[in-house]
């Protein structure tokens, strides 16, 4: 078994849940994440420039069968390689070694 995760802006993970929902997994959590980078984000210019701009994206995460894993990041790739925005789609794998 495999855990699939996949971090994305808040406004895409629409499309992450229709990928899960599309290739019939059952069961998938999301949770909202506020992150933060350290790089210069010019289309920010109105932020207070001794603040931190968060970025709202979500972490949708699944336990799947390598199959099914495999799918997904296809998918997944497909997706980021259309990314136009900068802010592609992060996808990793984590193997499950006992579940309960």
């Amino acid at each position: 078994m495999k855990m699939i995760c996949i971090m994305c802006l808040e406004h895409c993970s629409k499309q992450v849940r229709k990928v899960f929902k599309d290739l019939e997994v059952s069961v998938v959590s999301e949770l909202e994440v506020k992150g933060f980078s350290s790089e210069k984000r010019s289309q920010a210019r109105w932020w207070p420039g001794d603040q931190e701009l968060p970025t709202y994206s979500s972490l949708c995460f699944a336990i799947v069968t390598q199959d099914k894993a495999t799918e997904i990041m296809d998918q997944i790739e497909e997706m980021t390689k259309a990314d136009e925005e900068g802010h592609p789609m992060r996808a990793f794998l984590l193997d499950v070694e006992r579940m309960i």
